[in-house]
């Protein structure tokens, strides 16, 4: 029996050791052979090593064509399901669905591809980032035996990872390496859409607005083409971004209004609520703080109570509205109320927000600022390599120490705001400026 992929994987996902799971049964040396499939154990060392493993034996399939074919059909459908309909409710009923109902596979391929597609699952719903980081180093052992369909699944888990734990560089890194790849991987016009998409987000995140465009435009001449309009919609939201990120904010209006225009014409009302944010975050670069506030407020109303990650964005957005008018009572009262979702959440990558709403609820309190907590956000944010935003608490910071005549300290961290500005422009020397 071949079935050392299917060890291996269940082994490392529990985080054993070979000489735990191999104790009483086997060598580790011999039980290392029957994972790498050099050798095929007999059924009594094979049944002792599921058992140990908590794998049902009986969902072991031998060599059997129609089977395998049937799978891998039911496999691809539900992947292309999930990732088109881009369902959270949807994501965690196939999961569970394909994980109840799989079958174990001697064919190593056809399980790569399993685990590939489920991961990616997994990573959409944000469950245990720990237990995922395992699962990819797993899989990272078996990158040989991946042919160029998997070795791309296996890139794009990489890339939503790193992109989900807030390691940006490392992301686009796999996402670059996709890219030199792109033209060798045997992809459906679908997929490299929502390729794009992916990219262009990825891009329009790190601010790197001519890829961002590139890639959204390539992605929207699909949707068009298929009639997708609600995909065709975000699109223009994407394009919107980007244009207000590169100070074209009547473009960047002439976007959210296109969008807007679809969505009144489609009937796409759930769209709507993240058209009325865009339109604020325009307004409060401009200067228009009250209109800012104004389509923040607009866009809560429009917003579901599963959108959590998007009601805090907006949440975010008028505390800093708020910060900017100096009204203290409100900066508190929304920090209240986005610190009161995130104890109702469970997700590991809405960890950020709890720092931004710390960081201007302490400012904006009776007290003032708490040195602690400051430094707690800057540290954070150190940690994932965020330098915009190192660069905007150290401001904060030191002006709180200028403030209150800690000119020693002040220094020290208007010094820090300015390494880090230049790292997030990407200005190595003062003469570059």
């Amino acid at each position: 029996m071949k079935i050392g992929h299917l060890i291996r994987a269940e082994r490392v996902r529990q985080d054993m050791k070979q000489i735990v799971l191999a104790k009483g049964i086997c060598t580790p040396s011999y039980l290392s052979k029957i994972e790498r499939n050099l050798i095929e154990p007999s059924e009594d060392i094979a049944e002792l090593l599921f058992q140990r493993l908590g794998i049902d034996s009986g969902k072991l399939q031998k060599k059997d064509t129609k089977t395998e074919k049937e799978f891998k059909e039911l496999l691809l459908s539900t992947y292309k399901l999930v990732i088109t309909s881009r369902s959270v409710e949807l994501t965690a009923e196939k999961l569970e669905y394909l994980e109840r109902n799989s079958l174990l596979f001697e064919n190593d391929s056809l399980y790569y591809t399993y685990l590939l597609i489920t991961l990616r699952f997994r990573i959409i719903l944000g469950k245990n980032f720990e237990e995922i980081r395992r699962e990819i180093e797993a899989l990272s052992d078996s990158v040989d035996s991946f042919d160029a369909y998997q070795n791309f699944l296996f890139l794009l888990n990489q890339v939503l990872y790193y992109y989900n734990s807030g390691k940006r560089k490392n992301s686009i890194s796999y996402l670059e390496e996709i890219v030199e790849k792109l033209e060798t991987i045997p992809l459906a016009e679908w997929e490299k859409a929502e390729f794009y998409y992916m990219f262009a987000i990825i891009y329009t995140a790190e601010e790197n607005i001519y890829f961002a465009i590139d890639y959204i435009r390539k992605a929207l001449d699909y949707f068009m083409e298929t009639l997708q309009m609600n995909r065709v919609s975000e699109c223009y939201i994407i394009i919107g971004v980007n244009r207000k990120l590169n100070e074209q904010f009547q473009e960047a209006l002439e976007a959210y209004s296109k969008a807007m225009q679809i969505c009144e014409e489609f009937h796409l009302d759930s769209q709507k609520g993240i058209i009325y944010h865009n339109i604020g975050t325009l307004n409060g670069i401009m200067g228009n703080s009250d209109q800012a506030i104004h389509y923040f407020e607009k866009s809560l109303s429009r917003k579901t109570l599963e959108s959590v990650s998007e009601n805090l964005g907006s949440i975010y957005c008028l505390i800093m509205e708020y910060s900017k008018l100096s009204n203290k009572e409100a900066v508190r009262k929304w920090t209240d109320e986005g610190l009161h979702i995130l104890r109702k959440s469970n997700d590991e990558r809405l960890l950020s927000f709890i720092h931004h709403f710390n960081f201007y609820k302490s400012l904006h309190s009776e007290q003032g600022l708490s040195e602690e907590i400051a430094l707690d956000t800057i540290q954070y944010f150190k940690e994932i390599q965020e330098f915009k935003l190192i660069h905007k608490y150290c401001i904060a910071l030191a002006d709180w120490y200028h403030y209150n005549r800690k000119y020693k300290l002040a220094s020290i961290y208007y010094r820090e705001a300015n390494k880090y500005g230049n790292i997030y422009r990407k200005i190595e020397k003062w003469e570059d400026l």
